[in-house]
C-alpha cells in the first residue's frame, strides 16, 4: 500500500512537472513572438534572457527589482540585460551569451620543455610515422607523461613533422573556405516572394529555350548542333524581356547574351534567379559577381520557382514561333527574335498588367507608384482564387462518389466478379476522367 502511494505521488509530481514546462514554453514562445518579431534563430540562453525581459517588460511600472525576484535571478544579472538589449534598438541577438574562450593563445605555455622534446623524440624514433594518438599512449607507457593527443598535434605541427597527404576531402574543405572567405553573393534556394513585385530590377528570371536550327539534320549524339539557345530574361514586376540568341549553351554563351542584352533593361538588376544548369554557373556566375548581382538557384527540377519566365516561353510557342517565327538562318532568327522582343514589351497586353504593355507598367510605376501596385494587387488575389477553385474542384467531394470508389477497389483487390459493373458506376458517378 506503502508503495502505491509512492507510485502516486511520483506520477503526480512528473504530471505537474510536464505542465509546468508546457506552461514555461508557451510563456518563452509567446515572449520570442513579441520581442523576436524578424523571427532572428537565437540559441535557448538566450531565448531564456528574452524570456526574462518579457517578464520585466509585463510589469506596470517596468520595476527591475520586482521581476527579478518574480523570475528567481538578482537584480544586478536582469539589469545590464535591459541595458545592453534596449542600447541596440531591442535586437535579440545581443543577448547571445559570449564565448569565454581567449581571444590569443599562442603564448600560453601548454608543455614543460621536456615533454615537448619527449614528443619529437618519440617521432623521430618511429621515422615519422607515428601519429598523435600513438604518441600520446607511448607518452604515458614509457614516461608516465598525460598529455592528450590534440596537444600533442598541436607540438608536431608547430615543429613541422607532420606532412598530411591531402585527400580528396579535404581539398573540398579547402576550397569551400576560401570561397567563403571570398563573399559569394548567391543561393541555392527560391528567392522569397517579397521581392518579387518589389520594384523594377529588384528580381528578375533567366531561362534558356532550345529552338530547332533549320535546315541542320539531327546526328545521332549531337543533338545540340540542331538547336540555337534562347536566352531569355524576363524582369518579375514588369515583366519586361530582353532575347538573345546563341549557337551554344555554355556559360561562355550565357555571357555574351547577357552583356549584348543588359543595355537594353531600362533599370539596374539587383537580384537574378536562375536554375541549375552548367550554363549559369562558372563564368557566368562570375560575371554576375562582378557586377554585384545577387543570384539564387531554384530547386532542381522545380520550374514553378522560376514561374514567370517559363510562362513566357509558353507565350514565345503559342505566339511566335507556331506563327511563323522559326527561320532558316542563324542571322534570320536572331532579327525575328529581336522583333518579337519589342512587340512583346511595347505592344503585346498582359493580363497581369492590367492589359497594360510592360513598357506602358514601367512608366506608370514611375510616374504612379501606388496605382501601379494596385494592378499587382488584383492579380495576386485573382491567382489565389483560381488557385482556391482549381485545389477545390480536384477534390473528390460527394459521397457516392467515395463508395463507388470503395466498391472498384474491393473487386480489384479481392479479385471478386463484378469488375466491368464496378467500372461503369465509376463513370456514371463521374469519377473517372473523360479526357
Amino acid at each position: 500500500m506503502k508503495t502505491m502511494n509512492m507510485l502516486k505521488i511520483t506520477a503526480n509530481n512528473a504530471w505537474l512537472d510536464d505542465i509546468r514546462n508546457n506552461h514555461l514554453n508557451s510563456m518563452k514562445n509567446t515572449a520570442e513572438k513579441e520581442l523576436n518579431p524578424k523571427r532572428y534563430k537565437l540559441s535557448e540562453e538566450a531565448r531564456k534572457r528574452l524570456y526574462w525581459l518579457w517578464v520585466l517588460y509585463k510589469e506596470p511600472d517596468v520595476n527591475v527589482t520586482r521581476a527579478a525576484k518574480k523570475i528567481g535571478i538578482s537584480r544586478q544579472w536582469l539589469s545590464p540585460l535591459k541595458n545592453l538589449f534596449e542600447k541596440s534598438g531591442k535586437d535579440p541577438r545581443v543577448l547571445e551569451p559570449r564565448s569565454k574562450a581567449p581571444h590569443n593563445t599562442e603564448n600560453r605555455k601548454r608543455i614543460p620543455e621536456e615533454t615537448e622534446n619527449t614528443i619529437l623524440k618519440i617521432r623521430n624514433d618511429s621515422e615519422n610515422v607515428w601519429g598523435k594518438e600513438k604518441i600520446s599512449h607511448v607518452l604515458w607507457r614509457d614516461y608516465r607523461i598525460k598529455t592528450s593527443p590534440n596537444t600533442v598535434n598541436i607540438y608536431l605541427h608547430k615543429h613541422k613533422r607532420i606532412d598530411p597527404k591531402i585527400s580528396f576531402k579535404n581539398k573540398k574543405a579547402w576550397q569551400a573556405k576560401k570561397d567563403r572567405e571570398d563573399i559569394q553573393l548567391c543561393a541555392r534556394y527560391r528567392p522569397p516572394r517579397k521581392i518579387k513585385d518589389y520594384m523594377p530590377g529588384a528580381l528578375v528570371e533567366k531561362d534558356i529555350k532550345f529552338v530547332p536550327a533549320q535546315g541542320l539534320i539531327v546526328k545521332q549524339g549531337k543533338c545540340g548542333e540542331a538547336f540555337w539557345s534562347q536566352h531569355t530574361v524576363t524582369d518579375s514586376l514588369t515583366r519586361i524581356r530582353v532575347l538573345e540568341l546563341t549557337k551554344g549553351s555554355t556559360s561562355e554563351d550565357s555571357v555574351t547574351a547577357y552583356r549584348n542584352a543588359k543595355g537594353r533593361l531600362p533599370f539596374n538588376i539587383a537580384c537574378e534567379n536562375t536554375d541549375n544548369g552548367s550554363e549559369n554557373k562558372f563564368k557566368f556566375r562570375e560575371e554576375l559577381q562582378k557586377e554585384n548581382i545577387f543570384q539564387f538557384y531554384s530547386n532542381t527540377g522545380t520550374p514553378t520557382d522560376n514561374p514567370r519566365v517559363e510562362r513566357s516561353h509558353l507565350t514565345d510557342d503559342k505566339e511566335f514561333y507556331e506563327k511563323g517565327g522559326l527561320k532558316k538562318t542563324f542571322e534570320e532568327q536572331k532579327k525575328a527574335l529581336a522583333n518579337w522582343e519589342y512587340i512583346y514589351n511595347f505592344q503585346r497586353p498582359h493580363q497581369a498588367l492590367g492589359y497594360l504593355t510592360p513598357m506602358e507598367y514601367f512608366t506608370l510605376w514611375k510616374t504612379d507608384k501606388k496605382e501601379a501596385e494596385k494592378i499587382t494587387e488584383k492579380y495576386q488575389k485573382y491567382l489565389l482564387k483560381q488557385k482556391i477553385r482549381l485545389a477545390g474542384a480536384r477534390k473528390i467531394k460527394r459521397q457516392d462518389q467515395i463508395e463507388k470508389l470503395m466498391q472498384f477497389i474491393e473487386v480489384k483487390l479481392n479479385k471478386t466478379v463484378g469488375i466491368i459493373k464496378a467500372k461503369n458506376q465509376l463513370i456514371n458517378c463521374q469519377l473517372c476522367s473523360m479526357a
